[in-house]
């Protein structure tokens, strides 16, 4: 239980990068319930942060120009589909997951590096894009949404990458999704 609260607390810390804004017990809340579900769904919880981080910058009110809302930036009909209230910050942090989860099942045959890079597409373009170009689209946003996603986690994670040093902060990691 220690354990649990002391990885909350540090994801929290990392929320509040991604969104000064955020207020220190929704950073918490969303933390917590960010490792909850990624451990349900067999995720890497840093993963989840990334994407939820390249999706909204964990502004809960988010809403895109397509329709998408909330952290996970859930279409109406995937959130329907996945019963959930995109508009609960919970809700939609569960969804994200099971969404994120099913794709990556989707993909699974395409090999570890391509079922990541694919399922992540998928999020950003839908499954039917992924599909019919056999791989990531050829969409600028897409391509460039598949880069700061897995850039965004490989950060989180502690790997090295060409645009931040190793051990790189969260701040850090922060800054570069928002560009």
């Amino acid at each position: 239980m220690r354990q649990f609260a002391f990885m909350a607390a540090l994801y929290a810390q990392a929320l509040r990068a991604f969104n000064p804004s955020l207020p220190p017990q929704d950073a918490l809340r969303y933390a917590s319930a960010t490792i909850h579900e990624a451990d349900a769904q067999a995720l890497d919880a840093r993963l989840l942060v990334a994407l939820i981080a390249v999706e909204s910058s964990w502004r809960r009110d988010a809403v895109s120009d397509a329709g998408a809302r909330g952290l996970g930036q859930l279409m109406p009909a995937t959130a329907d589909e996945l019963g959930v209230d995109p508009d609960d910050a919970l809700a939609n942090i569960h969804g994200a997951a099971v969404h994120l989860h099913g794709l990556l099942q989707h993909y699974a045959s395409a090999g570890r590096s391509a079922q990541y890079a694919d399922a992540i597409a998928a999020y950003n373009a839908g499954e039917g894009a992924v599909d019919r170009y056999g791989g990531i689209p050829p969409y600028a946003e897409t391509r460039d949404y598949v880069r700061r996603v897995i850039g965004l986690w490989r950060r989180l994670a502690g790997a090295p990458s060409a645009r931040a040093a190793p051990g790189a902060s969260a701040a850090s990691a922060a800054a570069f999704a928002a560009r």
